[in-house]
């Protein structure tokens, strides 16, 4: 897993979109099941995902501390990449910036909402990953 490389995209990324408050991002990778289990007590939908969000008030007097908390599921990634022929590690570079949308609080419920942060993805990406 390229760590040091998702880093630098998700600092990069963060400072496009213009997240610049004290504190820092946990990036977390877990397997299927665990995020299958967290999607249901956070998100009340017992089917698996492959990217969650968390976004953390940060209380001046506690910063920096860790403002938001991005999980991801690489296994997903994994199959994501493969089935689409994509590089798997241009597949997790979407997904850590994918996380970064959430946090601003795009959703990607509706199909046209899916489109509009797709479009935004693709476009962070393109600035981003070098």
């Amino acid at each position: 897993m390229p760590l040091a490389w998702l880093r630098r995209l998700a600092k990069r990324a963060a400072a496009r979109l213009g997240i610049d408050e004290e504190g820092v991002f946990a990036i977390s990778f877990i397997d299927e099941r665990m995020m299958r289990r967290l999607h249901g007590q956070f998100l009340h939908d017992r089917r698996s995902t492959d990217v969650l969000t968390f976004r953390y008030a940060c209380v001046p007097a506690a910063c920096p501390s860790t403002i938001g908390e991005i999980l991801i599921a690489p296994s997903a990634a994994h199959r994501y990449a493969n089935a689409h022929r994509l590089p798997y590690r241009e597949e997790l570079a979407r997904y850590v910036v994918h996380g970064l949308l959430h946090w601003l609080g795009h959703d990607d419920r509706t199909a046209a909402q899916q489109r509009k942060m797709r479009a935004l993805e693709n476009h962070l990406l393109i600035q981003c990953v070098r």
